[in-house]
Order: structure tokens, then sequence, then C-alpha cells
């Protein structure tokens, strides 16, 4: 369809007798049938969140206005303000891509266009635009895409021509200083951007939405969107200059077009605005706010006003000003508009006429204020001027000017600096959607620009003062502390949007060169912070003076056993803050922010090396940012992730120790632990729990022990994510609650537990439950850290682990699954307090005790001993010589068997791979998966597949096509990925814009296949990971 011929493009039978009403049934069926050639499905998707709209995909309709140009209209929050990749999807389910051509900055209507070329079975129509046909009474037919349907038709009646314009959210996007037909339709979801057509086929009116509790629905009508579409038609290229018949301008049929050309011509569609909001209000209500009654005479009149009461019945009032805008200052809440330029002006579209043709121009602006006539002069101002056309985005953060949209929304001017999708770094600075930044680093920022030079000259890992407003609250400056962390996501960048290629172009924010300024008085990076080590700062530099408390002791200052023991962990108390970047939250992680309690086990400043202990509810991945504040001396720290153990709950982190102010290194302390050989606590026993609260101080209290071997017991989630596997626990009678952590010891400030915070999913839900977790795999971890590092060695550890979960079996219970009367007696001699057998409740995939364990085995003995206890079992596995299995007894259908279970050797750096695809995130398969049971496998190879889904993001070709979370990847375009690196190998000759297939694989182990469309301009491929040089960082890296 390289040129369309004639008979392609219906316009309809639009004849001189307009008004000529047709009821015959037939003739409809014509109509519909005619017009639903040009009806479309359009798919679009916001890839960034901007203004008024968020990222996302959505289902929307949209029509054919000129079929020559490839030129489709439907409603502004359909194409959206900000970025946008849209399809269309005719009735013959041809689909081509949209590019957007013109979004009205007030009112809902827009524009994309698409090249008719790339129609090759479809009969192209067109459906003209009638504003002026629309009449009360009118029947008509709405044509859409209803709530996900292929074609809806729904029929009505107009009810109103002079509807106030709906009013969506006091937050988004609303439009105003136009009326609105109202009829009579059910319309739902999906039927956004549908033609409202009469019998003859011209559309009267654009479908823009619906009262949600009712059936009344709205549409726009058509003056100022026929205007729009008449100066758009001058953009299509052409291949040479030649006029048509058209008000002088270009046949639209002319074959010398070029609509699939990929840079249209610039258009200037001009719009005025006074930055303030009319009302059309009724003379008798225009009256009581003081309008004259020969005013009122002379506006009747300008309206064609009779004494039947036909005509105009009201007047535009003044709603609301924006400050700064034109109108501010000159016009007032109350007036009552008469004239602007000379005319009557007593209906918003001769208001937006004028406006729109006298751009910057001082035009004589006559209202009537409490029954005196007004004289005025106002310039209107660019619409399109107070319309964002570019934004910065920083850390996975959107900022831009703040729209006359928001503007007019929250009251405030144009131009500030609007916080569209706060991100990372400055959701951690306290900034949500909707803030104003006022200032940043000290430096104020009025606008975009002065944001952005103050941005680029940060340093990374420096903190430095935000300061904000919310519009709820916009007389209260709020400050917040900001942290330059950038190593997570793209350099920051400004995107500007261009109408000629319907895309957004990125060009990277520009860092300024560093200032020559003495090495004292730069910025120091992020766990380079010593104060106290500056010349002329001796007083700090005095050696920290710790309380010591004897063993047991009870001194008069501290006056109870819990106050000394408290005196005496405080200085190895701790706080963790642990906050991950949306494109590093792996392993089904269900938030970006944690906090708790921890205790330094290892500190050392001569060697730089500290070691915090820490639940792995507070750090439950790798790529996280950790920050380390002291109970011991005020200061904190950043910190890395050394050990995550995959089954116990907890982890270690570490600090640079050296680089602490020296008061703080003095200060600090590493904790206590029992001997190896002392009695760990049981029942009746009393510990001390020991805590920080949120202003670290240290609170303690004397609780007794009500069960020390008690089972953690924490089900899986829905998404697979971290828990703990075969962990005892100890319980007390009492505690601070669900969200206090800490650390318990004896009477000599010993640690004995980690109080340890854990989550449980509950219903959907994610509950916090605390408990104590036994030193001894703490101290084990500690010690191999502390190997690794004299061998040179820096998060390459590993532990062994028997890959099964056990349940515990009462031995009351044991005879009634088989197992022999001597063996229960075996089991209790060796343990008379837990009283308990432990069975197989499951077997991690694709592992040696997925070979060699089933379900419901008994466990007897393991590695010789009788096995009654998790740490028992644990200590058989420590036991056996590199590459040696375990050898277990096992009851097995009432047999007792002895097997042999290879071991496997788990990582504990955690997930140390995160590859971004199509905004997806995909990455190793995670031992909470496997956990489950399954894991797929390469047909061709029999390898497990490891290619494994554990995000996706909102606005990306992810989204729109489904590729969704809890899926493996079998294979793209046929190509086998069992591996990340088969992955990229398969992928990284797609070019933008490419279809792939893909066969996914889901955690129910049922198969399919879908398609996915590249968008490597928004969404390019990019892998953050772990670095092998030893110093435990991450990096991005684009692919």
């Amino acid at each position: 369809m390289a040129d369309l011929p004639d008979s392609a493009v219906d316009e309809g039978d639009v004849g001189e007798d307009d008004a000529a009403p047709i009821n015959d049934s037939a003739q409809w069926q014509a109509t519909v049938k005619r017009v639903s050639r040009a009806v479309v499905v359009i798919k679009t998707t916001g890839v960034r969140s901007f203004d008024t709209e968020s990222a996302g995909s959505a289902y929307a309709t949209g029509f054919v206005v000129d079929a020559a140009r490839g030129l489709i209209l439907t409603n502004r929050h359909v194409l959206r303000p900000g970025p946008v990749v849209a399809e269309a999807v005719f009735q013959n389910r041809e689909e081509v891509p949209l590019r957007a051509l013109y979004c009205d900055p007030v009112h809902d209507f827009a524009f994309f266009r698409f090249d008719p070329a790339l129609l090759r079975f479809h009969t192209l129509a067109e459906v003209p635009l009638a504003p002026d046909a629309a009449q009360v009474g009118l029947e008509v037919r709405i044509v859409g895409n209803d709530s996900g349907e292929k074609l809806s038709i729904l029929s009505a009646t107009l009810a109103r021509l002079d509807r106030d314009a709906p009013k969506y959210s006091g937050k988004g996007y609303n439009d105003f200083n136009t009326f609105y037909l109202q009829a009579a339709s059910g319309t739902k979801g999906g039927s956004s951007g549908s033609p409202v057509i009469d019998a003859k086929g011209r559309a009267v009116g654009l479908n823009a939405g619906s009262k949600t509790k009712g059936t009344a629905a709205y549409y726009l009508p058509l003056q100022r969107v026929e205007r729009a579409l008449n100066l758009l038609r001058d953009a299509c290229p052409r291949r040479e200059q030649r006029n048509g018949a058209r008000d002088g301008g270009q046949d639209p049929r002319d074959s010398n077009l070029t609509p699939g050309a990929e840079e249209w011509l610039s258009v200037d569609i001009p719009r005025g605005t006074l930055q303030t909001t009319f009302a059309y209000k009724g003379f008798d209500e225009c009256r009581r706010l003081g309008l004259r009654v020969d005013t009122e005479a002379a506006l009747r009149e300008a309206q064609g006003g009779a004494a039947d009461g036909t005509g105009g019945t009201g007047a535009l009032v003044v709603e609301d000003t924006t400050p700064g805008g034109p109108g501010e200052g000159a016009l007032e809440v109350g007036d009552v508009l008469v004239k602007i330029g000379g005319e009557f002006v007593t209906n918003f579209v001769t208001l937006e006429e004028t406006l729109d043709d006298n751009v910057s121009t001082t035009l004589e602006v006559v209202v009537e204020r409490g029954g005196e006539e007004v004289n005025l002069r106002i310039a209107p101002g660019n619409l399109h001027d107070a319309t964002p056309s570019g934004f910065l985005e920083v850390c996975g953060g959107v900022v831009h000017p703040l729209s006359y949209q928001q503007a007019r929304n929250f009251q405030l001017p144009v131009g500030s600096v609007y916080v569209a999708e706060p991100g990372y770094v400055l959701g951690l600075a306290g900034l949500s959607k909707h803030a104003i930044v006022t200032s940043l680093n000290n430096v104020p920022t009025p606008d975009v620009d002065a944001f952005a030079r103050a941005y680029a000259g940060l340093e990374e890992g420096s903190r430095v003062r935000l300061q904000y407003f919310v519009h709820a609250e916009r007389h209260r400056t709020k400050t917040g502390l900001l942290h330059f962390n950038s190593r997570w996501y793209p350099p920051a960048a400004f995107y500007h949007r261009s109408w000629r290629t319907g895309r957004w172009e990125r060009t990277l924010l520009t860092i300024p060169d560093e200032p020559n300024e003495p090495d004292a008085k730069k910025r120091r990076k992020a766990g380079d912070s010593r104060e106290g080590d500056e010349e002329g700062n001796d007083d700090d530099d005095a050696p920290a003076v710790v309380p010591v408390v004897e063993a047991g002791s009870t001194s008069e200052s501290n006056g109870t056993r819990a106050e000394g023991v408290a005196r005496a962990v405080e200085p190895s108390l701790c706080i963790v803050q642990v906050d991950i970047a949306t494109v590093a939250l792996a392993d089904g992680v269900y938030s970006r922010s944690f906090e708790g309690s921890g205790a330094v086990i290892h500190h050392d400043p001569s060697t730089g090396l500290g070691l915090v202990v820490v639940d792995r509810n507070t750090v439950p991945i790798a790529s996280c940012d950790i920050l380390v504040s002291f109970a011991a001396f005020p200061c904190e720290i950043g910190g890395k992730v050394e050990y995550l153990h995959p089954t116990h709950n907890f982890a270690v982190v570490s600090y640079d120790a050296g680089a602490l102010p020296r008061r703080a290194r003095e200060s600090i302390r590493p904790i206590a632990f029992a001997p190896p050989d002392s009695v760990p606590p049981s029942r009746g026993d009393e510990v001390v729990l020991v805590g920080l609260s949120a202003q670290l101080r240290p609170m303690a209290r004397v609780s007794a022990v009500t069960d020390a071997t008690s089972v953690a017991a924490i089900p899986s989630a829905d998404i697979p994510r971290f828990r703990a596997v075969n962990e005892e626990v100890i319980t007390l009678d009492m505690d601070f609650g669900y969200n206090f952590g800490g650390v318990l010891t004896d009477f000599e400030a010993r640690m004995v537990a980690l109080w340890a915070s854990y989550a449980k999913p509950v219903n959907g839900e994610v509950r916090d439950m605390v408990r104590g977790l036994p030193v001894a795999p703490v101290i084990d971890a500690r010690d191999e850290v502390l190997r690794w590092r004299r061998e040179g060695k820096r998060g390459a550890g590993s532990v062994r682990l028997l890959d099964a979960e056990f349940d515990v079996l009462q031995l009351a219970k044991a005879s009634d699954h088989g197992v022999p009367h001597e063996w229960v007696e075996r089991l209790m001699r060796a343990d008379p307090v837990r009283r308990q057998a432990l069975t197989v409740a499951s077997v991690v995939a694709d592992t040696g005790a997925a070979a060699s364990l089933k379900g419901g085995d008994v466990v007897l003995t393991a590695g010789g001993e009788p096995a009654v206890s998790f740490r028992g079992v644990e200590r058989a596995v420590r036991a056996c010589a590199p590459a040696q299995p375990l050898h277990l007894r096992v009851l097995r259908k009432g047999e007792v068997v002895d097997v042999t279970c290879e071991l496997s050797e788990e990582w504990c750096a955690g997930t140390g791979r995160l590859l971004h695809w199509a905004g997806a995130q995909l990455q190793p398969t995670h031992r909470p998966v496997a956990e489950l049971g399954f894991r797929p496998t390469d047909p061709s190879t029999g390898a497990p597949l490891d290619v494994f889904i554990s995000r996706w993001y909102h606005g990306s070709p992810a989204q729109r096509y489904g590729l969704y979370a809890l899926n493996w990847v079998a294979s793209v375009n046929g190509i086998p990925t069992p591996t990340l690196d088969a992955f990229v190998d398969a992928t990284k000759a797609l070019e933008d814009g490419a279809f792939v297939r893909l066969k996914l694989i889901a955690l129910n182990a049922r198969p399919k296949v879908l398609t996915v469309k590249l968008d490597l301009h928004y969404w390019p491929t990019w892998e953050l990971r772990r670095t092998t040089d030893g110093t435990n960082e991450w990096e991005r890296v684009l692919l």
C-alpha cells in the first residue's frame, strides 16, 4: 500500500443536508461496518513516569482520521505526555508500530502516526470530523475496544453539550476550559479514544471516560481537535511540493506524501493561555457575583439569546489562577469575563480561539468584578512553554519542570523542580511522588537546570542536604539527607522529546570538573569519614573511656544485673541499615529497605577489618547498600556483605575499621562469645536480652528461656526468597516485641544467641517474629571469613550442606510411622530432652539429596550417630572429608535402609549477577527456588536451567508482553539458554524493534511460548555483577 488509492479512504456520505435524521438500521449497520475499518486497538506503554502519568502498559482505542498520512486520533491520557511506545492493531489483526505526533497540553486528545504502507491486507478507512454536527437528541454510536474486547459498539443519545469537564484526580490529569458532551452510555476501560459517530459515519465527539458509579459517559467536542488535525497535515513529508485542494493546503490523498519517513516536519500548533481556569456559570449566579443587568443583556445577545430561553444562559467566570501565570495579579476569582480584544467571549471555543491566535500579544480584557467594569491588559503565554518536554533521570528517579497541569492542581508556579518518580537516591532522602525540590547541597534549585548543575557536582558517596516540600504541606519545608550512590544505575541523563521522530532522545548530564581545593576540604567518599583525625582536633582524639563491668557484678550506678550486662555489651552493638536499589532486588526480596540490630564480632583497626553479625531479615541479599551505626561512638560507616548463610538466618557484614574516627576505633569492641565447651542455654535458664533503641541507646531485660530447642518452621513464600531451614531457636518468656533485635547473653556478658528477626509469610503477608539463634554457626562463619582473609580470598567461601529440609517427628508418634521400638529407645537415649526424630520434608532439586532421599524418610543416623537434631546432622556433614558423601540410615516404607548422599558446596556470597533484558531481571536460580523441589533441565544436555526471571519493571517490554517473574527461560528463537552466558550470546545480535520468541517454563513445570518486541532505546541490555578483583564491589556493565 505504498500509494493508497482513493477507494481505500472512506470518508462517508457527507452531504449538504447534514441535519436530516437517519434512523434506518441498515444505514447504521453500513456506517458501523465502514467506520470499524478505521478503528484500532492501541497497545500503549509509558516507559517512564512523567507529569501526571506513571509508567505502565494499557489498552485503548483510536481511529484513523487521515488515511493517506497515517494519522490516528486518541486521548491524551492514552498517548501520555511522556515517552511512549505503542502499536495499533486493526480489525483484521494486522499490527503496525505507532509514533507519537502531538499531545495537547490541556485537552484530552492526541495524535499518533503510522506508515500505511505497512498494511498488506487491510482496506484502510478514515473517519471525518464533524464537530458542529453534535446536538442534543442526536443518536450516536461509540465504536471501540471496550474492556479488552476486539470490537465493541454501544449506542447512546446526546443529552448535553455543555457538561463541565470531568475531574479525574487531584494529583493527576484533568481537562478544563472546555465543555463536554454527555450521554447515557456505559463505556468502560479500553474504550478511551473511541469515535462517537453519527449515522453518516462522522465523528461528533471523542470518547474520554465515564462515571464509575453510573451510566453517564462524556465525550470531548472536536472543534480544537479539528484545528490541530489541519495543522498536523502539514507535518507529513513530501517527495515534492504540490498544492492541493483542501483549504489551499495539501491534498490528503497526495501520492507524493511519505508518511513512513523517520522524521516528519516541524509544525507549530499555537496554544495560548492565561493560566486561568474558567467555569461556565448561569446568569442567576453571575448576578449574585455582581453582573450588571445591561452587561447580562449584552452577553445574552452575543449568544443569540431569545425570549423563549434558547441561546446562551450564562457567562465564563474565573475559578482560579495559577501562581506566576499571565492572569495572576490581574484576574481574580469571581470575575465575570465579558470581552477579550474588543469581542464578547461567552464560550470556551471563542476563548481558546482568541488566546491561540494571540500568543504573547497584549490584549484588552474586560471583566466585571463586584458590579464594576474592570479593564485589564494581559498578554497570553505560550501553553507549550508551560508544558515540560524533557526530564532528568537520576538513579531511577524522574525530575522535570512542574507542568501547568500539576501547577494548577497544586496551586504552585510552573517550572518548579517536580519529582515524577523518586527512584533510589531521591527516595532514600525521603522524597515521594509529587514532591517539589527547593535546594540541593545548600544550593537553591528554582528550576531543573539549577538542580542538574547541583546534582552534577555531587561526588560519589557524598551525603548532602536536600530540601523539599509536598503540595499538601507546601508551607512546611522538609530536609532530607541525600546519599549520592549511583553505582546501581546508568549515569544521570536528560531526555528530550522530539515530535519529529516521536521519540525522546537521551543526553548525558555533564559532570563539571572538580575545583582545585586542598585535599582536606574535599568531600569524602563513603567509608572514608574520619572525623577527629584532622589536625587541630586533639581533644577529639583522646582515648575513649569504656565502662568495664566485671562478670556477674552489680554496680551501684547500674542497679541491676541487666543494666550491668547492657553497659558491658553496649560497645559491641550497632544498627545496620540496608537499602536496595530497585534494579538490584534479587532473590525475591519483598522490600527495598531494612533495619536491624547487629553485634560486632571482630574489630581490628590495624588490618582495617571489622565484622558484624546480623540476621538475614535485615541483610537478605548481597546486592545492597549497607550503613552501620555504632552504639560505642556516634558515627556510621558503609559496609559490605561478606557472608550469607544459605540456610541459617544470619549474615556477616564487613566494614573498614581503620577508616573510623579514632575514638570510635578505640571504643568499639567485639562481643565475647560463650566458650565452645560451655553448656548452651536450656529451658528455665535466665539470659539477658540486650538491644538498641532507635536512638542507639541500650535496652536490657532479664528473661527466662521457655524452649531452647524450638523449630523456626518458616514456610515457603509465594515468591521464593530466603528462609531459615533446619533451624532450632530459643524462645523467651518475654521480649521487647517483634521489631526489636539484639543479642542474648549470659550474666558474664557473653553472647549465647543472636536475637534475630524472621520473616514469616502468613496469608500472603509478611509478619516478623523474633527468636534466638544459637551462636555456634555464627562462630563458624566468623572463623571462616577470617581464614579466607588470611588466605587472601574474599567472598569466595562455601559451606557443605545436606540438601534436605527436615520435619520433627515426636517419638511418641514414631511407632505410627513404622519406626521400630528399638530405634525409638536408641533415639530417646541419644537426646532425652528433645525426644524427636527427623523426617525428610523435601529435597533441593538437582542435588545429591534429591537422588538419595525420599519425602517421608525417617532419618535414624547421620555419619553413624543418632540423628535427633538439626545441629547434629550439621556436625555429621562437617565431619565428612572433602568430596566424601554422608552415610545415612533411614526408615523408608517400613524398612531400615542405608543410603549414601552426595553433599553440595553452597556459596556464601549470595547472587552475584543480575542481567537486565527488555525490562526483565534475569539471574541464576537461587536456592529458595530449588528448595521447592523442581528445576527444569535442558532437554538436549540434561543440564539444569539457570536463567530465572526474578523481576520485571513497569513500562518495559517485559510488562507489555507478559514476560513475568517466576519463569525460567529455556530458549531464545529456538536456541537453548541453560546459562546467563548462553542467553547473552543468543540475544546480543538482536536489533532494536526485533521480535524475540522465548520458551518459558514456570514453577509449576508448565511450558509457555511468548514473543517480546525489543526496545533497546529505552530499555537497553545491561547487567550488575560482582567484581572478581577481590574488592567485593559491584559494577554495572552495558552489554
